[in-house]
């Protein structure tokens, strides 16, 4: 049996929980707390998956530690059930999950939260120092791994600069720009289909989590198009897409179960590819 390590509330979580729900990937569910405990960030995790970020697929012989790559597992594993197994449709679906890839979801997220509560900035900038302080604690502790302790703690000082840096309205408005662009060069839908044809594929798969993101920043405006605001009304009716978890808002009561649930999560290493 596979297991996904993940976080109820993350993004990237969800893409690969879809991913898996669409493929129909049996798995065994590990949440982890990634906000409080920080249990990505645990030696234990951390030799499971070094960048300590969340999903992690494994499994026997396989050990998958980003959701792009759980979505290529998914896609693989459906065969001629999602459209990427088409060739003739391979190059613009994946295309479009690059495309996706390259938005910065947790900017987004983040300049719309700190836009509408302009006192958040105080907590985010405590959090993310308090973090690459632990991580920079860390590296000197255990040198045998200092490298990506010290790649993730640079990571987080990218991020505390982003929103201490500029103002943030103009980086809002610069990922709207950036969603919208991403959204306009989406193929045509057809009625009743799905973004390559009459399968779904890694494509729809990334842009319904996008749309989810979009609803819970207040931002689904940015899907202008009607034949993208019908083919996300569909997607939300799907099977897998409930089976998922996937949030259009923030379920405060969900977040603090899964916070307690992930309290039992073991996280074993050495059997990551047993």
């Amino acid at each position: 049996m596979l297991e996904l390590f993940h976080a109820a509330p993350s993004y990237y979580s969800m893409v690969a929980r879809l991913a898996l729900a669409e493929a129909q990937v049996p798995y065994s569910s590990r949440l982890l707390d990634i906000h409080f405990a920080k249990q990505q960030l645990s030696p234990a995790y951390r030799r499971l998956n070094p960048h300590m970020t969340v999903p992690t697929l494994r499994g026997p012989g396989l050990l998958l530690t980003d959701s792009a790559e759980i979505v290529a597992h998914a896609a693989a594993q459906a065969g001629e059930q999602w459209a990427d197994a088409d060739p003739a449709r391979q190059a613009g679906i994946a295309e479009a999950v690059l495309g996706h890839y390259r938005i910065s979801i947790e900017t987004l997220t983040f300049s719309k939260l700190l836009s509408s509560r302009p006192w958040f900035k105080a907590v985010v900038t405590k959090v993310l120092s308090g973090v690459i302080g632990s991580l920079e604690r860390q590296a000197k502790r255990c040198p045998e791994q200092a490298e990506p302790l010290l790649a993730k703690a640079a990571l987080n000082r990218e991020r505390l600069a982003v929103f201490t840096q500029a103002p943030i309205e103009q980086v809002l408005s610069e990922q709207r720009q950036q969603v919208a662009a991403y959204l306009a060069l989406l193929p045509p839908v057809v009625a009743g289909g799905w973004l390559f044809g009459r399968q779904v594929s890694s494509a729809d798969v990334v842009l319904a989590v996008l749309c989810a993101r979009l609803e819970m920043a207040g931002e689904l405006a940015l899907l202008s198009r009607p034949d993208l605001q019908g083919w996300w009304q569909r997607m939300q009716q799907r099977p897998a897409y409930a089976v998922a978890d996937v949030w259009t808002r923030f379920q405060r009561r969900r977040f603090f179960k899964a916070v307690l649930e992930a309290r039992h999560t073991p996280i074993n290493p050495s059997s990551s590819r047993a």
